[in-house]
């Protein structure tokens, strides 16, 4: 029983991320349906399927566009620093603004190192990838790593080591990754 428990929660904690990723994507495209619809019955008689999906694309486009000139620019600057100064909104925005940068600013890694952990228990060792080492608060020198699960790892663990309890891999940061997804089938050949 506890091996179908085990089995079951594993399952749902490779499949949770995929489908919630997947079901905001179909609630997006739902919702911007749902607004031009009475547009479109109005303009052609009838609604056309599929015109949220086109939607979607063309106003991350736009938006893109938009964002890459001056006045767009300061059009978004303004609009970030009203949302920055919204009660409980900016400090959520502000959050996932940094996380999303972190990810898609050109020529900046989200991971700066890949690093052997004694983790989740001592005699047990997980890769995982060096994100920060700016602690001062700690009093001792320390890495933040975030371990992702495998095959999927785009969920896992955030933890923080000290420095001395973490033996720094002498492989790329894409090679680490190809390690994680395919469970170490993929070895570094280096």
């Amino acid at each position: 029983m506890k091996r179908i428990v085990s089995l079951f929660l594993t399952g749902l904690a490779t499949l949770l991320p995929v489908v919630i990723s997947l079901y905001l994507v179909y609630w997006i495209f739902s919702v911007i349906d749902s607004l031009l619809e009475p547009i479109l019955i109005a303009i052609f008689g009838k609604a056309i399927p599929g015109v949220g999906f086109v939607s979607t694309i063309i106003i991350v486009l736009i938006v893109g566009l938009v964002s890459k000139n001056i006045l767009g620019y300061k059009l978004l600057f303004w609009g970030e620093t009203l949302l920055y100064r919204t009660p409980i909104i900016g400090k959520i925005y502000s959050t996932i603004r940094r996380i999303t940068n972190s990810f898609f600013t050109s020529g900046r890694n989200s991971f700066r190192q890949v690093a052997l952990v004694e983790f989740p228990r001592k005699g047990i060792y997980s890769i995982g990838f060096i994100t920060n080492d700016n602690f001062p608060h700690l009093g001792t020198e320390a890495y933040s790593i975030f371990i992702p699960t495998t095959p999927n790892p785009t969920s896992g663990w955030f933890i923080i080591m000290p420095k001395e309890e973490v033996k720094i891999l002498d492989i790329t940061v894409e090679k680490g990754i190809e390690m994680v997804i395919s469970a170490g089938m993929i070895a570094n050949e280096e």
